[in-house]
């Protein structure tokens, strides 16, 4: 589900291209993983911002955030507490048993690495609503330094993001 700041009620006219690409990108993502069966692929299961962000504050050790969004992306800022794909790769042994919550800007990226996580025996849960559905809740970003940044890469020039954060591509 497109996360609330994307209700065409909410934009203003300026406002209606940018938001409507999300919109429809997020509509791609849940029909690419709707069809992934006819691929061989399973389908995953999302989690909503509310879940991810409680799950955060219980600081509950039984899942790892991945990010999978690339290095470029990453280096601008993050989720709290979320590694990147290279390093879940490299530390997949001492990750097994963990649920593997997958987010990138949109939930493509990251709906294609909770799949391959769930077919390498993870259970794998996509953070569907992205690092952008994550700004438009309020939460914290950080850099890779681990200090607080309003600071966003979008992945496109045309994703857009909500007010008080900075759109870096």
């Amino acid at each position: 589900m497109a996360p609330n700041w994307l209700s065409v009620n909410t934009m203003t006219n300026a406002d209606l291209p940018r938001r409507r690409l999300i919109w429809l990108a997020h509509r791609f993502v849940e029909t690419m993983n709707w069809v992934s069966p006819l691929f061989g692929r399973k389908r995953i299961e999302n989690i909503t911002t509310g879940e991810l962000q409680r799950l955060q504050a219980k600081q509950d050790r039984s899942f790892v955030l991945v990010d999978a969004r690339s290095e470029a992306e990453i280096a601008v800022s993050t989720i709290p507490d979320a590694i990147h794909q290279s390093d879940f790769s490299a530390r997949q042994g001492e990750l097994t048993g963990k649920l593997v919550i997958a987010f990138c800007t949109v939930g493509g990226r990251s709906l294609l690495f909770a799949q391959r996580c769930t077919e390498a025996g993870f259970e794998s849960r996509n953070y569907a609503a992205g690092i952008l559905g994550w700004c438009a809740s309020g939460g914290q970003l950080v850099d890779p330094d681990g200090r607080p940044t309003s600071q966003v890469h979008t992945h496109s020039r045309l994703f857009d993001v909500p007010n008080g954060y900075e759109r870096i591509c």
